[in-house]
């Protein structure tokens, strides 16, 4: 694969693919994200990551060497790998996010990751993590965060309701609550569920009822909740 060094990114690529096409693109785009992702967590790795640009899921599996064919994932403590293409673009906060927060805390809980890379994101599917989260307490599909933090629980769940639903909850905590206290949440080690009722003060229940509590107050747009029938519809998950 080619080479290409940027400021904080070593980004690997190949010949004449649709990433050596957008190069300059994909460079602007992480390097914005990862000071962002850097001034918000106030920590920085004093090391470039690798970034590894494949054309399919199965190049992604065969350029890591041991995993499924996926559209990308993050390896700490400096790698990424990503399907990058015509119909498919795996760039943004989500997995750079995963390797700056490795410096916080080697954090074991899936939904607290996923929370945290989600909060980056802010939207699944080009739709606001809030926007899901409302649709699913409307539509009765909503999945309590005290069930997500069990690790076969949010593994089990569809990630198009787990993924939403974790990071709206992360955006709520740290606007609720400030940067301080989750950060002392995330490094706090052991079960997510006894994490956060230490630091918060209060039983995960009763944090989710404050969440949703906090969703309901908005409402859904109905062009949205259309929007995201189809998705989900299309996805054959409806």
């Amino acid at each position: 694969m080619k080479q290409y060094e940027s400021e904080h990114y070593l980004f690997h690529y190949n010949e004449h693919s649709t990433a050596e096409r957008d190069l300059s693109l994909i460079v602007q785009t992480q390097e914005a994200c990862f000071r962002y992702i850097c001034d918000v967590l106030r920590v920085e790795p004093d090391y470039k990551l690798n970034y590894f640009l494949c054309e399919t899921p199965e190049e992604v599996a065969r350029v890591y060497g041991d995993c499924e064919p996926c559209n990308g994932f993050a390896y700490a403590p400096d790698k990424i790998y990503a399907v990058y293409n015509d119909k498919t673009r795996c760039i943004g906060f989500h997995e750079d996010a995963h390797l700056v927060s490795w410096l916080i805390a080697h954090n074991e809980s899936p939904a607290v990751k996923e929370g945290l890379a989600m909060y980056f994101d802010r939207k699944w599917w080009n739709i606001p993590n809030q926007e899901w989260v409302a649709f699913y307490l409307k539509t009765d599909r909503y999945k309590p965060v005290p069930g997500l933090l069990d690790e076969d629980c949010f593994y089990s769940t569809d990630c198009t309701l787990s993924y939403p639903v974790v990071g709206a909850f992360t955006e709520w905590l740290i606007s609720s609550f400030g940067m301080d206290r989750y950060l002392a949440f995330y490094r706090t080690e052991g079960n997510p569920a006894e994490a956060l009722q230490s630091v918060y003060g209060k039983t995960p229940e009763e944090m989710d009822s404050a969440f949703t509590g906090y969703i309901r107050l908005f409402g859904t747009d109905p062009a949205v909740e259309a929007r995201i029938k189809d998705l989900l519809q299309e996805a054959e998950i409806l």
